[in-house]
């Protein structure tokens, strides 16, 4: 870890943004030196890798991903494992996936529901297979509806922090999504109806980044996913850390904060700049 004293150039402090996103019963936070705003005397220039860009990557992916769980799903919803009784292909797997979901849909319309839905496919690890978490459905249903080999499932924990799903289904991504010429294009498709958790990035004094993370009231920290690190890529200083709602989450959807230009992104590769959220 650099030293603070990095992090002065003529007496001035470095700008640290706090970002934070609301979603569901978690408050996820990020207290950062951004590449764009220091003022520091910076330590030679990192040897940035192809490994060190993927695997920012990658964590960039899980935080949006655990994002969009938190938002939109909840203790009682599924995480469902489609599986083939025999091998497909990697076009016909994909087919078979759409063809579920549409199915699935006009199932839960007829009961006046609508389908919720976040899903990945893992083309590469093991035996094509496809996990998808959807909102308020029968497994009966699921199970009736996909043809082709067996349903595994597990039910979400009411915790609403799912950042240990959000990394398990990016990793299932990392081989494809990279693969010259693979059927995959996105890391992982969704249903249109979902919410978009707002980001919130605001200026705060730099004894935030140092200090260590207090919950605010009726929230507890989750240690697990409480961490200090260099940026992969930067070197800079991160800290991140996960407020879980005790009982009932408070009734907001936006921190205060003023918009603040710039995110952390970090992209190489064409099929990186392809990946999205949307389908």
């Amino acid at each position: 870890m650099p030293s603070r004293l990095e992090y002065y150039y003529q007496g001035q402090k470095m700008k640290v943004i706090q970002e934070t996103c609301i979603a569901g019963r978690t408050i996820d936070r990020t207290i950062k030196i951004t590449s764009g705003n220091h003022r520091s005397k910076r330590s030679p220039k990192i040897n940035i890798t192809p490994e060190k860009v993927q695997k920012n990557n990658d964590r960039i992916a899980a935080k949006k991903l655990m994002r969009l769980l938190n938002a939109n799903f909840a203790g009682g919803d599924l995480h469902i494992v489609l599986t083939y009784k025999d091998a497909p292909d990697q076009m016909q797997a994909k087919k078979d996936r759409e063809n579920f979901l549409k199915a699935l849909r006009r199932k839960l319309k007829k009961n006046g529901k609508d389908l919720k839905y976040i899903a990945v496919t893992e083309y590469k690890h093991t035996r094509i297979h496809h996990h998808i978490v959807i909102g308020d459905c029968d497994i009966a249903l699921i199970e009736e509806t996909w043809k082709k080999g067996f349903v595994k499932y597990s039910v979400l924990d009411n915790t609403g922090n799912y950042a240990d799903l959000a990394a398990y289904l990016i990793k299932e991504t990392t081989k494809t999504i990279r693969e010259e010429g693979s059927v995959q294009k996105k890391r992982y498709s969704r249903s249109a109806n979902l919410i978009t958790p707002i980001v919130t990035k605001r200026y705060v004094d730099e004894s935030k980044l140092w200090e260590d993370p207090e919950p605010i009231k009726g929230y507890y920290i989750d240690q697990d996913h409480c961490r200090r690190y260099e940026h992969p890529v930067t070197g800079l200083e991160h800290l991140e850390y996960i407020m879980v709602a005790i009982d009932e989450p408070r009734k907001i959807k936006r921190w205060p904060g003023r918009k603040i230009s710039g995110s952390e992104y970090y992209k190489t590769t064409y099929e990186e700049e392809q990946e999205s959220l949307w389908i």
